[in-house]
């Protein structure tokens, strides 16, 4: 199948340079991962960026792109750019990653069909830390209405963020991927519950309102957790969530009074700097023993908290390990969720096919309408006015007819279908069930 996809898409890039004087504007997507960058890594370049879609109006305004969105998340940091050689934004990359880590180790970089297939693969979860997880969807949709809201989004990048979007949505539902994919959330609580034998005698303290802390609550409730806490830097947005699950609201000057409550503490706040230190944690009873999990980037809990008594501390890339535990199955649907992004990549590839190919067509139906008028009105020289309209829309009908035959070939050559057989198939077959 993949093979297929292949032959489609050379036959397409063949087609396109026949097109004379087409444009086709690169796409790139350069950035690092939690496959490459651990989290202090990760760490350093978020507190380095912390307006990621001011990064993204910088690099249009420097002219390094024409186009370009940042997708930032706990577990990675992506540039998706459109014009330029990729190499200016590799450079701007490589100058913000010195300062905390060697930029050849941990950066990438994919040139079109691989960076659109790359960005497919992370909106369907088939990148993430947790395989199947729904959080990277709604993330990867935050960072292209932002990009769009300061003005760094073009037709291109539109139209591969809504394709990405697309091929997601078929993804969960033609597979099985969801099915066997949990939340980092999950994860988190499923260390927990490995931890106390039972968590309706635990109370936990959660720091946050958002989607990971309200996820982390949701699991707490359904382990049978009675006791939840929850702060926030706003007191309102923290009693939203607590009295969704009978817990108690705080704000996060008050946390240092709440701790010692707490058996279980959930980061999963956005701050530029720990909320927990050793200092804080002194005050707290020594001899009962705390569980720091920390979701945050950068994160809520100081590093060395581990180094304490009492204090089992587990960060973001710590929850990789229990993440593993369906991978075998998440991988066998993961491999059908492949077919569908490889059909996905080849109908992007259409599209810029067509819209490459644009300004060429509508130069040919203009030199058709040229020739046309001349031939009929050289036959017609000595017509009538009447007949001179008459002969001007005989030329127009003519135009549009010719020219609609035209475009036409060129479609059907840009689909990889045979140019003499207008019902052909494509070359790429993908099986009904994995694309309606």
């Amino acid at each position: 199948m993949r093979s297929s996809g292949r032959k489609m898409r050379a036959a397409n890039l063949a087609f396109l340079g026949r097109v004379e004087g087409a444009y086709h504007p690169r796409l790139v997507l350069t950035g690092v991962s939690y496959r490459t960058l651990n989290v202090d890594g990760r760490e350093s370049l978020a507190r380095l960026i912390p307006e990621p879609e001011r990064l993204a109006e910088r690099i249009v305004r420097e002219g390094l792109a024409s186009e370009a969105a940042v997708i930032s998340t706990c577990n990675r940091f992506e540039i998706v750019s459109v014009g330029g050689e990729g190499g200016g934004i590799r450079q701007f990359f490589e100058s913000l990653l010195s300062s905390c880590t060697n930029p050849a180790d941990v950066l990438y970089q994919h040139i079109d069909d691989s960076a659109v297939r790359h960005l497919y693969r992370v909106s369907s979860s088939l990148d993430s830390m947790v395989l199947g997880e729904a959080q990277i969807l709604g993330q990867v949709k935050k960072a292209y209405h932002r990009a769009i809201e300061i003005g760094s989004v073009g037709a291109h990048l539109h139209h591969l963020f809504q394709s990405a979007f697309s091929v997601a949505k078929k993804v969960r539902a033609h597979t099985e991927v969801s099915q066997h994919g949990v939340s980092v959330s999950y994860v988190a609580v499923r260390l927990a519950e490995q931890i106390f034998s039972d968590l309706a005698d635990t109370t936990v303290l959660i720091l946050g309102s958002g989607e990971m802390a309200e996820l982390a609550a949701l699991h707490l409730c359904s382990k049978g957790c009675r006791k939840i806490i929850v702060a926030n830097r706003t007191v309102e947005r923290a009693a939203e969530l607590a009295e969704r699950f009978g817990g108690a609201a705080v704000s996060l000057g008050d946390v240092d009074r709440v701790l010692d409550q707490a058996d279980i503490v959930i980061g999963s706040i956005s701050i530029d700097r720990p909320i927990l230190n050793r200092s804080v944690l002194r005050n707290r009873d020594g001899n009962r023993p705390v569980f720091l999990i920390d979701l945050g980037l950068p994160r809520n809990f100081a590093a060395d908290l581990g180094e304490m008594d009492s204090v089992y501390l587990y960060n973001i890339d710590d929850l990789a390990h229990i993440a593993d535990e369906n991978k075998a199955l998440r991988e066998a649907a993961a491999h059908e969720a492949e077919l569908i992004i490889e059909y996905g990549l080849v109908q992007f590839e259409r599209w810029r096919l067509k819209r490459a190919a644009q300004p060429e067509i509508v130069d040919l139906r203009e030199k058709v309408r040229v020739i046309c008028e001349h031939e009929v009105f050289r036959h017609l020289a000595k017509s009538s006015d009447t007949q001179g309209e008459t002969a001007r829309e005989l030329a127009h009908a003519i135009t549009q007819k010719i020219s609609h035959e035209l475009t036409a070939l060129i479609e059907r050559h840009s689909q990889g279908t045979d140019p003499h057989d207008s019902g052909s198939a494509p070359l790429l077959i993908v099986p009904k069930s994995k694309i309606e």
